[in-house]
Formats: C-alpha cells, structure tokens, sequence
C-alpha cells in the first residue's frame, strides 16, 4: 500500500498507546529507549506523538524527563518485524509497564507496547500461540480478499481525492507541557487547561523589587540561592500565558548566549504564594530600550549589540538535534527592544516568550485552525508586522510566514540600534532615543494608525539624510533595513543572513565623502 498505506496502519494505533503525565515539580533522570525506524518519516511517521532518531539510524535514545518507550511491530506469518522504536510523549494515561507488553486490535496486524524502564522497548514479549495467532491473522477466503481488494481501492480513492484537494493529512506536533520537556506550544486555552502546573515551592527564592509591570506578569529583581536573578511572577488568572512561556524555555537544546535562561520555575510569591514563577538570569544593564536611552553607542558596540540579537534570533529560528534530541524552531511574535536585555559584554539576549511559538518543520498547517495561533498581538504594536496588522499573514506556510514577521521586528529594532550610533552622525549630533514609528504616530499608536501608515501607505521609520555622505557602509546600512522590513514578506532577509550582513558591516570602517 505504500508509505500511506503505512500511515493508515501506524495511525490506527494513536488511539491504543499511551503516556504518562509527569509532575513538573522535579526532573527525573532521562529515560534511555531503542530507537529505530526513522527511514519510515517519509511514510507518515511524524504523526506519531514520539521522538526518533534521525537519517534512519539504529541505536539508542536518551528521553527527555523519563518519558516512556515505546515500540510498534508488524506481525506477518507469526513473525515479528521492527516498524518503529523510540520515546513516547503523549500525555494521557501513565505507563505502568516495566516490561514491553503487547497491546493488539482485532483484524490489524499490528503490536505495539509501551514501557517505563530503560531500553524495555529492545523486544516485546509476545508468545505465538495458535489461539492467538488465529486471531490476529485469520486465514482469508476468497470472500475476504474480495472485500480487503474493495477496502483498499476505495481507501486509495480517497486519497486521490485528498491529493486533488490539495489537503495533507496535518502532522501531529509534539505536545505543549508545564514541564521541562519536548512541546510544541499551542493556542488552544482548553488544552493549556488540562495540563498539570509546577506547584513546587522555591525556598531559596527572595524578592527584591519590581522591575516592570507587564500585561500577564510582574518582573522582579530578587536572589535564588544567594545568587542575583530575575523573578516573572504570573498571577493564577493568567496561567495559560505562564505555560506557554515555560514550554518554549522548556524545548531541549535552548542554551544559547544570546537567548535568555531559565534556572527554575515553581509556585510562590512576596505575598500569597500562588503566582506562578520563572526563575530567569538577571542582566544588570536591563533592556536594550533602556541602554539606548541612556547611552550613545559606538560603532563597533551598535555591531555588537545588532549581530548577537540577529544571531540569537537565527538560533530561534533554526532546528538543532543532538544526542536524539530535537529543538524545533520558534517564532518570537514579540520582538522589540524591550523585550531584548543587554550583558555586561554590550551583546543582546532575547527574552519574554510570551506569544512565541514553535514552528512546524514543513510547509504544514497546524493543527486545527491556523488563525489561533496568530490571534493575540504584542502591545503596543509598534512592531507587528504589516501582513499581520492587515490580517493577510500567509496561513499555507506559517513556519516561514512567522519567521519573516519576525525580521519585520528585527529591522525596527536595529533601526533604533542605528539611530542611537555616534558614527552615523558625526556632524549634527546623536539624535535621542526614539521608538520605531514614534516620530510619525506618537509614542503609543493604534493599530489602526500603524496599518494606515505601515500597510496602506507603506512607510516606514525615516533614514536621515546625513547617512548618504557617509560612503558604502551608511549604504549597506540602508539597505540592510529596507531588506529586513520589505512590504513583501518572501522579499526579507533571513535572520541568518542579517547576522552575515552585520558581520560584514563590522569588518568595514566609516569613511565621510566630501
């Protein structure tokens, strides 16, 4: 039958396996399982709520925060054969099985177990007996195979049919978690609901003092375990916000120098205890927004700070795997220099996932409706994107659609990088800081002046005229921007490919023309 065919049986068996739900108050050691079977991806695999190895290779896989193993194998004239090996992460039902025990549906001959010890998914203890086998592979008559060839041609029918609607069969993501585990972050508030929240207090946590005051958290300064740290505390009316927070800095493989760090997360408060917490690495210069209005920048330090946020950004952006593990891409959808904080090497981190996403890793649409996954927007919005203000974001290819919404961001937030650079202006002066737009629409604009002037007239922040005696360097300067926040989303840089144009603007020296 194919890789569909193959589908059609490996999805039938969703409904017969298993998880287990772990608390996210502690991290238990990684489970160790047998994987095999990646070759089949191709077939459909990917709609399975596991993780495999990649490039078809065989061998071992460490899973993360002890997730069970699971195992499903085809059973053909009473002989066993490997369809896939790997962990198992779909929060349900625990698995209780030490061992790998045989679960079976009539008239499929398919075996499937899962299991909560290390590498109990090598084989499965199943015993052929005739009883058994009688009933797993009935001997067919020509009746049968009448009906089996009718079945199929049928089922074939309709795959022609889905193919000529052009609609694919929707790749199940990895579920979204409280914990620190593989997630994909959804949208939908019902499935956020059910998911279990960190109820561990944190009792070498200290509050200091309120740093800002957001729209679902509070920032603090404070101390865990004698060391300086940042506190968002989430008030319980906003846990729904707080998960999918954690479930990005949650995603295996997120340690990056440029992407903020999460040390702990738990329950607690200054004062009634039931905030949700993330325990986050404290930068004392505070958010880029706040280093520009106090300080005009060099041009080395403007490349330092816009290179390291491009690189942090490309790193979100891109997949990474290592030791079995995978990190998918994510997508920000609230980039700006607020929520981008300074170290003390004068290079940016991105932090605050609150609207972030985890991008598929085809030409996919999600699950359900695209559309939730795009409904809330950041506040202010100075720096959504025009296809997103104008409701027209490309909902065929998301993954990439939300990247280049991001790159929008990013150019706004170099521009205000570059406006603040004492070699850009060395005649009249620095200009003070200003938001992207706030020169045209004001410090704090609607969204329906900002897709007036961003969508309809297409404009963006003014480039001042003092860069055009500036020589080739103010030139790629321009045109980087106008490359990052084009009308026409597939026209922007990658987020790769700025981090290259920077790099190369740094190796360049500002030379005045006459």
């Amino acid at each position: 039958m194919g890789p569909h065919g193959s589908l059609w049986r490996w999805a039938a068996w969703l409904s017969v396996l298993g998880c287990r739900t772990m608390s996210t108050g502690t991290l238990s050691k990684n489970r160790t399982c047998i994987s095999s079977g990646s070759n089949a991806l191709a077939g459909g695999l990917e709609h399975l709520w596991g993780l495999i190895l990649e490039d078809g290779q065989k061998g071992t896989i460490q899973c993360p925060h002890n997730q069970c193993c699971f195992g499903i194998w085809n059973l053909t004239g009473g002989q066993l054969h490997v369809l896939v090996q790997g962990c198992w992460i779909k929060e349900n039902k625990p698995c209780d099985s030490p061992t790998c025990e045989p679960r079976a549906v009539p008239g499929v001959s398919l075996l499937s177990c899962k299991c909560r010890s290390d590498v109990c998914n090598a084989n499965i203890s199943y015993i052929v007996s005739g009883k058994r086998q009688a009933e797993l592979s009935p001997r067919p008559s020509w009746t049968t195979w009448m009906l089996a060839g009718c079945l199929v041609l049928l089922f074939l029918g309709f795959l022609v049919f889905l193919v000529l609607k052009r609609r694919k069969i929707p790749a199940v993501q990895l579920g979204s978690k409280a914990t620190l585990e593989l997630s994909k972050v959804t949208s939908s508030p019902r499935l956020k609901e059910r998911r279990n929240l960190p109820e561990e207090e944190l009792p070498g946590l200290r509050f200091v003092q309120i740093l800002h005051h957001g729209q679902f958290s509070k920032l603090w300064q404070g101390t865990f375990n004698q060391q300086p740290v940042a506190i968002k505390a989430f008030p319980p009316l906003c846990h729904w916000q707080f998960i999918s927070e954690l479930a990005v800095h949650s995603l295996p493989l997120m340690n990056h120098d440029n992407v903020i760090q999460l040390l702990a997360a738990g329950r607690g408060g200054p004062h009634t205890g039931e905030d949700r917490l993330l325990v986050l690495t404290l930068y004392p210069l505070g958010s880029l927004r706040n280093f520009l209005s106090q300080h005009v920048c060099s041009w080395d330090t403007t490349i330092r700070l816009g290179s390291s946020l491009a690189r942090g950004l490309a790193f979100l952006h891109g997949q990474q795997w290592k030791e079995g593990l995978h990190k998918p891409g994510v997508a920000h959808r609230d980039l700006s220099s607020r929520n981008v904080l300074v170290r003390e090497d004068q290079t940016s981190v991105i932090a605050d996932f609150g609207l972030a996403v985890t991008l598929p890793t085809s030409a996919k649409q999600w699950r359900g409706d695209p559309a939730e996954c795009i409904v809330r927007t950041a506040e202010p919005p100075h720096y959504v994107a025009p296809e997103i203000l104008d409701e027209n974001l490309n909902l065929k290819d998301l993954g990439t659609a939300l990247r280049q919404a991001d790159v929008y961001s990013l150019a706004l937030v170099l521009w205000e990088m570059f406006m603040r650079c004492s070699a850009l202006f060395p005649e009249d002066g620095t200009p003070e800081f200003q938001l992207a737009y706030e020169a045209e629409l004001g410090r704090s604009p609607s969204h329906s002046e900002l897709r007036r002037l961003a969508v309809e007239e297409r404009q963006r922040p003014a480039l001042p005229r003092a860069w055009r005696s500036l020589g080739q360097v103010a030139d790629g300067v321009q045109e980087l921007l106008e490359d990052c926040w084009d009308p026409e989303p597939e026209a922007r840089l990658q987020a790769q490919c700025v981090l290259e144009r920077l790099q190369a603007l740094g190796a360049e020296s500002l030379v005045q023309e006459d």
